[in-house]
């Protein structure tokens, strides 16, 4: 049996280096040492090198030398979004603010996080009103109160707006400078109040309803309808139940609503006919739901039924006639001749020119009727007929004369 002797260096670079140039070898050599040693020029191979660095040497186990950017993507450190999130919830929780609902409220993308944004930043000016502020400004807002209910927006507006900028999560004062804008068709801004008041009091689903409203006139109907799915969800209690639910007539309002989305967006009148038969059977004198409904019987080609529905509906509601009727528009869609674009002069002739050029040639299309007038007074004259009158155009009338007198 041979001795046993230790292993070389040159042992190992005969054993590993066969096919390969010797300079290769050694630049494999160097790797290795730079990985697991500490990094010096190629030096004597021992067989520690092998094992690794002394323990606690962090020189020594080269990780200062290595490259990060080398990493790949998934284990780079980015910071955790949700965690900030979490954060930014226990901000509203203070203030009386449901962080589920106001999550879920999130999700459903009823409020985008910009308006969420918006709000925490608008509670820093609450925070700082003392107590006898915050009851000098309710009583700014129930003076407010009395003039809308007596139908004067413009008096309330003003009241209702300095109580906002005072302080600017005041919820009575947002939602009712979004109704008094959607009045007057300042959608945008009502949009804007609406979403704020949801995210102040986001267990509010009535809020969530008059925000759909906003967003159907803004023909934003894929979200609208998402908002009215949410609202009799609320309602049937098909949620975890954590918001106050809306009104019944809200809630047959909200399935009306949808009824007609079906009806007028997606073209399905089967689905709209049974939305509507679900609110009549509950209420039988719903008046949004009966305009709905004779729209969609003139749809049907139904048309002496849905007259005798929406007479009812006039009856029921005697300021019907103010609003906007969806029977109406079923009866002149905007396809119907008389919603015709209307064509300018120039393209008329245009389109008529043989007409025009036939017409052109003729001279009385060009002459004025006073010296057509003119001419012929003179034919008269000529054949013996009464003397031509000596009045001229230019000289001063009787009455002007008397005027001037």
């Amino acid at each position: 049996m041979p001795p046993e002797r230790s292993i070389t260096k040159e042992d190992v670079i005969d054993e590993e280096s066969e096919g390969l140039a010797p300079q290769d070898v050694e630049l494999a050599l160097k790797n290795v040492s730079n990985l697991f040693g500490g990094g010096e020029p190629h030096t004597p191979f021992h067989s520690d090198s092998i094992r690794g660095p002394a323990p606690g040497n962090r020189a020594s186990r080269g990780r200062t030398r290595v490259d990060s950017s080398a990493r790949p993507p998934e284990f780079a450190h980015r910071p955790d979004k949700n965690k900030k999130a979490d954060v930014d919830y226990r901000n509203f929780s203070v203030h009386g603010i449901s962080e589920p609902l106001l999550r879920q409220r999130l999700e459903s993308k009823v409020v985008s996080q910009d308006t969420v944004d918006r709000v925490k930043s608008d509670f820093a000016p609450h925070d700082h009103l003392s107590s006898e502020e915050l009851a000098s400004l309710e009583e700014m807002v129930k003076a407010a109160h009395k003039l809308h209910v007596n139908k004067d927006d413009k008096g309330a507006e003003a009241i209702y707006q300095q109580v906002l900028d005072a302080d600017p999560v005041h919820y009575e004062c947002l939602t009712n400078l979004a109704k008094i804008a959607y009045g007057r068709g300042d959608f945008g801004r009502a949009k804007e109040l609406f979403e704020r008041a949801i995210v102040v009091k986001p267990h509010f689903d009535k809020t969530v309803y008059h925000l759909a409203v906003v967003l159907f006139d803004m023909r934003d109907f894929e979200r609208s309808q998402n908002l009215f799915n949410e609202v009799v969800q609320g309602f049937t209690g098909e949620t975890d139940g954590r918001a106050e639910k809306c009104d019944t007539h809200t809630y047959h309002n909200a399935v009306a609503m949808l009824g007609l989305i079906h009806q007028q967006v997606h073209g399905d009148h089967e689905k709209a006919g049974i939305l509507y038969h679900t609110v009549l059977t509950k209420n039988p004198d719903h008046v949004l739901t009966l305009d709905h409904k004779a729209s969609l019987l003139v749809w049907r080609n139904e048309r002496e039924e849905a007259a005798k529905v929406h007479k009812r509906v006039c009856t029921l509601d005697p300021n019907h006639t103010k609003k906007v009727c969806p029977y109406l528009d079923s009866l002149f869609p905007q396809q119907s001749e008389l919603f015709h674009p209307v064509v300018s002069l120039p393209e008329r002739l245009e389109q008529n020119s043989d007409a025009f050029d036939h017409g052109a040639q003729k001279k009385s299309w060009a002459n004025h009727p006073w010296r057509s007038l003119c001419k012929k007074m003179s034919r008269l004259c000529k054949s013996g007929g009464p003397p031509p009158s000596n009045h001229d155009s230019s000289s001063p009338t009787v009455s002007q004369r008397n005027m001037a007198n």
